[in-house]
């Protein structure tokens, strides 16, 4: 078990260091004093006690010679007085000569005995025996150490008492003042700057502290100045100053929870600019900007003061309602907004005025939603319902709505699964010569083999595709699988002629469709002048400057264009002429009743002598009679297709009917 670590202020440690620093040299000093003492004053005490017992033998020699008793018992007397001798013993050699003993000491004392010879002329005349003290060098001790132990205990109160004033003066007091000035910054309390006029290490930092708090405080003001611009970008849309969803979102949950408890309703209005986008890409995003700011104040000089609007996004505005009942009210703000934002708007200086609709989409809370993301929703596909019917208008919500938007979206996650188990499939149409019955190319149309539904046909889905933006992936999906077959059948020995696939318009915007044909191409032996693809009139019409170069890569790349439905769109003469297609498709519509109608066979007999002039060949779609086909060749349209010569039909109902390949000489 890891035992904790001790946790002491710096104070504590400080204080704890001057004890310890103090405490314990006095301490070492007591302890080893005695024994420095001691080894120092035992050789002194044993020097004097041999020159005490020399001293008295030498004096004793004389009276010893002259046999003087009295001189005698002088000499060992005053021997006896000395302070250090507790005993003398003097046994004489001379026959019959009793011996002296003298002792002040009780038996138990301790004592040390020395013994000397007294001579005379190098004659022994007896022997001196003298018993020292040996409690005198413990009684010397004792008194030293009581002395030494009443130094050192002054030296530490005084130590200390020093210590911890200078502690407290220079280190203590300076922490405080310190701690308060730091809690004051972190505390964002009005910090007064503390004068340091000491040029130590703390005077430094109090100085330095001075200067962080300044620094501090110049930061705080600036963070709560961005903060400010922060929640203004967080809260406003950056170009109009509207409110933005996630404000509008927190008014709206405060205004709904006010509604249901004073049992009143609000309105959601989703406003939609109708056209914007065209404006948008054809006068710039400045003159874009300068109408999405014109209709942010139209919209916020409409609303009612207690109303409140907001900008989702784009030419999208969001407009909160309070005491939206009865309908009446709503629905004439809603008229009201739809007039106002439909008058003109000036642009900038050189781009005159530009008008622009609304479309408005309106929720009731809480009959449509009680939560914002519903209420938003289905405000949307109220809008939308209002663009569908003519656009410039308004539209409540219907509970029908969500019922197709619902069924919309799992149409659009059950096209997702079409595509990853292979649900899709091509159909193929034959184009016939009509003269000699051969086929002479064949149109694959896509076909979704749904689960549930059944064989789905390209209206069904096609549109939802290019919304959802899944209509690229269809497209790579069909290119693919027409090469694909194109080089089966050539494996199978057989050959259509020329294979014609339809594409969005959405797809000519992709700069990648050129190199994802050329790839399919190479992989699957695809030769020049046997893939077509069939485009629109609308495609022609649609960014034609980036439409213009893909077409024109895939030109280059062998790969033929065919205009589909000619006559029923925004004909223009002018990109027929850049494009210069190699056939055109005359739509159903002039085909259907020519044998009967003046003005259908003029348009074709037109379209045809337009074609011949251009070099351009011509296919008739929509070919269902024995009569059609007779005036289509009688005009000169020998190519025809459509239910007369063969319906749309799977691979292998096609492929007995395609010539042989390669041709027999």
């Amino acid at each position: 078990m890891k035992l904790p670590k001790p946790s002491l202020s710096l104070r504590s440690v400080v204080l704890l260091a001057v004890v310890v620093g103090i405490a314990v040299p006095a301490l070492l000093l007591l302890a080893f004093s005695e024994s420095l003492v001691r080894r120092s004053l035992e050789p002194l005490l044993e020097g004097q006690r041999s020159a005490v017992l020399t001293l008295a033998a030498n004096g004793l020699a004389e009276p010893l010679w002259t046999v003087d008793s009295q001189a005698v018992q002088r000499a060992l007397e005053q021997l006896l007085s000395d302070a250090s001798v507790c005993g003398v013993e003097l046994s004489e050699e001379r026959p019959g000569a009793p011996n002296l003993l003298f002792k002040k000491c009780s038996p138990d004392w301790p004592t040390v005995t020395l013994v000397a010879a007294v001579r005379r002329d190098n004659q022994v005349l007896g022997s001196l025996s003298v018993r020292f003290d040996d409690a005198a060098l413990e009684h010397t001790l004792a008194g030293g150490r009581e002395q030494i132990a009443l130094i050192v205990g002054l030296q530490v109160v005084m130590g200390v008492t020093v210590m911890l004033l200078v502690l407290y003066l220079r280190l203590v007091r300076p922490i405080d003042r310190l701690k308060q000035q730091a809690s004051a910054i972190a505390q964002r309390e009005a910090v007064v700057r503390l004068p340091w006029n000491r040029r130590d290490e703390l005077g430094q930092l109090g100085e330095h502290l001075n200067e962080v708090g300044d620094r501090i405080d110049t930061l705080i003001a600036d963070l709560e100045g961005k903060n400010a611009q922060l929640h203004q970008m967080a809260m406003y849309d950056h170009l109009t100053g509207l409110p933005n969803r996630t404000l509008f979102r927190e008014v709206f949950q405060h205004e709904a929870a006010v509604a249901k408890r004073e049992g009143s309703s609000l309105a959601l209005l989703f406003v939609d600019l109708d056209r914007f986008k065209a404006i948008n890409d054809s006068l710039g995003h400045a003159a874009g900007d300068n109408m999405l700011l014109a209709a942010s104040e139209r919209l916020r000089h409409t609303v009612r003061e207690s109303d409140l609007a907001c900008r989702v996004s784009g030419d999208e505005f969001l407009l909160l309602m309070r005491e939206a009942s009865p309908s009446d009210v709503v629905a004439h703000a809603a008229q009201r907004l739809i007039s106002t934002l439909n008058a003109p708007l000036q642009l900038p200086e050189g781009l005159g005025t530009a008008s622009v609709s609304a479309s408005i989409g309106i929720a009731m809370f809480p009959r449509d939603g009680e939560d914002f993301d519903t209420l938003v929703r289905h405000a949307d596909l109220a809008m939308y319902r209002a663009k569908q019917q003519g656009r410039s208008r308004y539209s409540f919500f219907q509970q029908d709505m969500d019922a197709n938007a619902m069924a919309r979206l799992a149409l659009e996650r059950e096209l997702v699964a079409a595509l990853a188990e292979q649900q899709l499939e091509l159909h193929y149409q034959p184009i016939i010569d009509a003269g000699s019955g051969r086929v002479c190319g064949v149109e694959g149309l896509m076909r979704w083999q749904h689960p549930q539904r059944g064989l789905l046909m390209p209206g069904s889905f096609i549109t939802l595709a290019e919304e959802s933006g899944q209509i690229q992936a269809l497209g790579r999906w069909t290119v693919e699988v027409a090469c694909a077959q194109l080089a089966e059948w050539k494996a199978a020995g057989r050959h259509p002629g020329n294979l014609a696939i339809n594409l969005s318009a959405l797809q000519f915007r992709d700069q990648r469709l050129p190199e994802q044909v050329a790839d399919a191409m190479r992989r699957h032996g695809v030769l020049p002048g046997e893939l077509s693809i069939e485009l629109t009139e609308s495609t022609l019409m649609s960014d034609s400057d980036l439409s213009m170069q893909t077409m024109a890569r895939l030109r280059a790349l062998g790969v033929a264009l065919s205009v589909d439905d000619f006559g029923t769109g925004y004909s223009s003469l002018s990109y027929l002429k850049l494009l210069r297609p190699a056939k055109l498709k005359i739509d159903r519509s002039f085909v259907h009743d020519l044998p009967v109608s003046a003005d259908d066979r003029a348009l074709v007999q037109a379209i045809l002598g337009l074609a011949q002039a251009l070099g351009i060949g011509v296919v008739a779609e929509g070919v269902e009679t024995e009569a059609q086909r007779e005036v289509l060749l009688e005009l000169g349209c020998a190519q025809q297709q459509g239910y007369f010569y063969a319906r749309p039909a799977a691979v292998a109902s096609v492929t007995e009917r395609l010539p042989a390949w390669p041709p027999t000489a």
